[in-house]
């Protein structure tokens, strides 16, 4: 029973065997300090791209901002235009105009070739396109339209047989 007992459980003076030694693994060892140079690497570049894209993000919304703003500027000073020509019985051109020396670009509302009004618009802001409405408030040509650009971005105002003008 001895002999069984102390093959089971070795004790103190019987010696154990010797492991087998293992050739020093080098990917075991972490470098902790060149890991975290590296994290700082990582983080000092994100914090030098996150204004990049902010910019972006800033520059995507302005843009889209300025053009629709003017869009809807542009059916509403139409609709006026409209409803002059209707109410004085004028004849009254509405069209886009390009920049000058002086200003950036602008739309004109006009009777003939008296200005009625000069809409100065956002920087690099274009308006494109030209109406006429005659005495009865009715476009001269159906189916005028404007565009409104600036950089890619861009948007369509048209008008109806009858005036109605719309954005799209």
């Amino acid at each position: 029973m001895t002999e069984e007992t102390s093959s089971e459980n070795p004790t103190a003076d019987q010696p154990t065997p010797p492991s087998p030694t293992r050739p020093a693994d080098r990917g075991s060892k972490l470098d902790w300090p060149l890991i975290r140079k590296f994290e700082s690497l990582i983080f000092a570049s994100m914090v030098f791209a996150i204004p990049f894209f902010a910019f972006r993000v800033v520059d995507l919304t302005s843009t889209n901002l300025a053009v629709r703003q003017t869009g809807v500027d542009l059916v509403k000073d139409l609709v006026r235009a409209k409803d002059i020509s209707k109410e004085n019985g004028l004849s009254i051109t509405v069209c886009g105009r390009p920049a000058t020396e002086n200003e950036g670009t602008a739309y004109l509302i006009q009777n003939g070739n008296r200005t009625i009004e000069e809409v100065l618009l956002p920087k690099g802001v274009n308006v494109v396109g030209s109406v006429t409405f005659d005495d009865t408030g009715t476009p001269t040509m159906p189916g005028a339209s404007f565009t409104i650009s600036k950089g890619w971005k861009s948007s369509h105002v048209t008008l109806t047989r009858e005036g109605i003008a719309t954005m799209q």
